[in-house]
């Protein structure tokens, strides 16, 4: 639909075309195995490299710790997975501190190393997705050998105080993980300023293609490797490098890391006009953070009371607006996600989450166009719950 606004930039966005138009050149002419010695092969090593200087002014950090990955999914394993098999090896401690609203890509290695006998605690949060940090300072004990916090929720859009949780782990000699993927070109994210030990990001989340992502190893920091194979990327992602795409989000986080203050200025304000629009409708409340800077620039997530989720999506879908939901159907069975449970959403609005997510290349129109098509969306879906009759 020529038409539609796209605001689920939060699952994916679009490729800029300046990253098409980097990639292209090492799609055809320039398309050498990096680990080969001839003049092809020395082209695409100075692709690969040129990508990580650029990730890693991104990061404020050195090149050499960058590594290139197939998505933020395989960063996140090989950053617990591959810590957990250093720390056994090492006779260290055998607990993992998480919390209960991760990615399941943090969720998944938690539950495998917990199937081999490590202990995991997962904290909670409290109703706006954040962690305790007096309950999670007491959670660590002798045992804790890993910490892995996102830096901010997917779904509700929490920004978890990452700074305090690295300085702590730095404090104890703790090794510190976190999935950063939502916070690429909206966040600042300064490795010299904030102690972390490792941290993922995924392409397709700041206008890189799908199927390419980032581990951020911090120099001194041990892992061992999860896949076996070559000696790509010094060992921890072996396989020859998908070349085009690690071009392409180097252009991604060269640009994300010059227009960083311009892109938070006009998410912040896209994120203010949907939220202001949505919560004066009667039945709608907002999840996740009250205050907008604790909330990821751009993320609006919602509970319309008595609606589904997919309803929602699909009613918007026809009205020309693409969103996501946090309640899916199962086997015929409506049920909220994990994330909307561990904050304590009544089950009445959990059922009927919405989350709006804007990106760079949603116009001032596109955005006030959706807001009053979401807001006759959600009032047409709302459902109050019938009032008890008096005896």
């Amino acid at each position: 639909m020529s038409s539609s606004i796209y605001l689920d930039n939060s699952a994916t966005t679009k490729v800029r075309p300046e990253v098409v138009e980097a990639m292209l050149p090492f799609l055809s002419e320039s398309f050498g195995n990096a680990s080969s010695l001839h003049s092809q092969g020395r082209l695409a090593k100075e692709g690969i490299e040129k990508a990580r200087q650029s990730v890693a002014r991104l990061l404020h950090c050195l090149p050499e710790e960058i590594y290139f990955s197939p998505c933020g999914t395989y960063s996140n394993n090989v950053a617990l997975i591959g810590r957990a098999r250093f720390a056994e090896a090492n006779d260290q401690g055998r607990q993992l501190i998480t919390t209960a609203i991760e990615h399941p890509s943090v969720i998944g290695p938690a539950k495998h190393l917990e199937s081999q006998g490590w202990k995991v605690t997962y904290l909670p949060v409290d109703a706006q997705g954040f962690i305790d940090l007096a309950e999670f300072k007491k959670a660590v004990s002798k045992e804790t050998s890993i910490i892995s916090i996102m830096w901010a929720n997917n779904e509700i859009g929490t920004i978890e105080p990452i700074e305090e949780i690295a300085a702590f782990a730095q404090e104890k000699g703790i090794y510190f993980h976190t999935d950063a993927v939502q916070t690429a070109g909206k966040l600042e994210m300064n490795m010299g300023n904030v102690p972390i030990s490792t941290l993922s990001l995924s392409g397709h989340k700041f206008y890189a293609p799908k199927g390419i992502g980032i581990l951020y190893v911090r120099s001194g920091v041990n892992l061992m490797p999860v896949v076996f194979g070559a000696g790509q990327e010094k060992g921890l992602f072996p396989g020859t490098q998908n070349l085009a795409s690690i071009v392409g989000i180097g252009v991604a986080a060269e640009l994300a890391h010059k227009e960083l203050k311009e892109s938070y200025k006009q998410l912040r304000k896209a994120q203010k006009t949907l939220t202001d629009s949505l919560l004066a409708i009667d039945g709608v409340r907002l999840t996740g953070p009250t205050d907008a800077e604790k909330r990821v620039p751009g993320h609006v997530s919602v509970g319309v009371q008595g609606a589904e989720g997919e309803a929602i999506i699909l009613r918007s879908d026809l009205q020309g607006i693409c969103l996501s939901s946090g309640s899916a159907c199962h086997s015929g069975v409506i049920e909220p996600s994990s994330v909307l449970k561990a904050i304590g959403l009544p089950r009445e609005y959990a059922l009927g989450s919405a989350r709006i997510s804007a990106g760079r290349y949603n116009s001032e129109d596109d955005i006030n166009r959706a807001a009053d098509i979401l807001s006759n969306v959600f009032k047409s879906l709302r459902k109050q719950p019938a009032a008890q009759s008096k005896t």
